[in-house]
């Protein structure tokens, strides 16, 4: 059972002793006693992350590896995770939504978070240890797209149009992607810092998101909705054999699935590789959808959707970018950025969404 309530939860990789993941870890694997835990590796960016190593008596299933989420340590990096609930929701998601999901995700060992959303920690499995693989995103990704869109197909067929996701039902707790003052600042940010050197389409796209902010978020939230990761990019995915599974539960939210398509296929797939696949890439994903519980919806209206969509790829990507490496690497978010404005050029995603918005 999860720890959701106001009494202390260990707020570094540090503070993780032998007797609290014993009990923490009790329910899942009885009679297991930690004699010994020991921190791996640590770091804090957007959310803390280690991985230990315990030694256990008892009970030899207790995992030896343990991978562990928990708040970031930087006063600006938490402030930004209370806000936003992103620490709360991705614990919420470890406590037993992750066990049902048609797709592969982290095994979940143990979460707990507090209702202020300050503090919060998951255990979940080592992934390196399983031995999963992670895609560089430098160049060519292989069968990763096909297998992508696969794997997103089968989580958006699952949930189309649940009732689950009802007011008083088991799954209202997840709401609409999320919003916030950052946004528009961090893309004001990336007009000064890159404006110059990049296309008009990135200009013009800055200036409409920057000053109709929520008529446009209001656009980006209407159709028909199911459960979406909200944060799909290359670096939150694994490779385990013939699947692509998913990491990085924070954003999850009830959506339009074709926005995890287009977060996608817009900043991680190399660009002449989605110029050349993207109809393909797209058509894969539509019967995979069908066939996973979802409806059969034509091409060329979804299509258009994408064109609309691409724009969460190009936000996201920006805002990484405009922020320096206090998100990701400034390598890795350039490329991501780079990329996902090729897209909306080639989309013509400024055009589709003027229109769109009568604006």
């Amino acid at each position: 059972m999860p720890l959701v309530t106001d009494f202390p939860l260990p707020l570094t990789a540090e503070e993780i002793r032998a007797d609290w993941l014993s009990e923490a870890l009790g329910v899942r694997f009885p009679r297991a006693f930690a004699t010994s835990v020991e921190v791996l590796e640590a770091h804090s960016g957007t959310t803390g992350r280690a991985r230990l190593r315990a030694e256990w008596k008892g009970n030899s299933t207790a995992p030896a590896t343990i991978f562990v989420k928990l708040a970031p340590t930087d006063p600006i990096q938490k402030e930004m995770v209370i806000s936003t609930g992103m620490g709360k929701r991705e614990a919420h998601f470890f406590d037993g939504l992750a066990e049902e999901i048609p797709v592969r995700v982290p095994v979940p060992l143990w979460s707990g978070w507090n209702e202020a959303g300050d503090a919060y920690i998951m255990l979940i499995e080592d992934l390196s240890e399983a031995g999963c693989s992670f895609p560089s995103s430098r160049g060519d990704t292989g069968e990763h797209p096909e297998r992508m869109v696969d794997t997103l197909a089968s989580l958006h067929g699952h949930y189309w149009q649940s009732p689950r996701f009802d007011a008083g039902a088991d799954l209202a707790w997840i709401k609409r992607p999320m919003r916030g003052e950052m946004g528009p600042l961090l893309i004001g940010s990336a007009l000064e810092q890159f404006g110059e050197k990049m296309p008009a389409a990135f200009r013009d796209l800055a200036d409409l998101y920057i000053h109709h902010t929520e008529a446009l978020n209001e656009l980006l939230d209407a159709g028909p909705k199911t459960l979406i990761h909200g944060d799909s990019h290359l670096g939150n995915t694994f490779v385990d054999g013939d699947q692509v599974g998913l990491l990085d539960w924070a954003c999850t939210a009830h959506a339009p699935g074709i926005r995890d398509f287009s977060y996608y296929i817009c900043n991680s797939v190399p660009t002449e590789r989605r110029q050349r696949d993207e109809r393909a890439l797209l058509r894969r994903y539509l019967e995979g959808l069908a066939k996973s519980g979802g409806p059969r919806l034509a091409e060329a209206a979804t299509y258009d959707l994408h064109r609309r969509y691409a724009v969460c790829s190009w936000i996201a990507a920006t805002a990484t970018a405009a922020a320096g490496s206090r998100m990701q690497s400034i390598e890795v978010g350039m490329r991501g950025m780079e990329r996902a404005t090729a897209a909306i050029c080639d989309l013509e995603t400024p055009a589709v969404l003027r229109a769109e918005l009568g604006v």
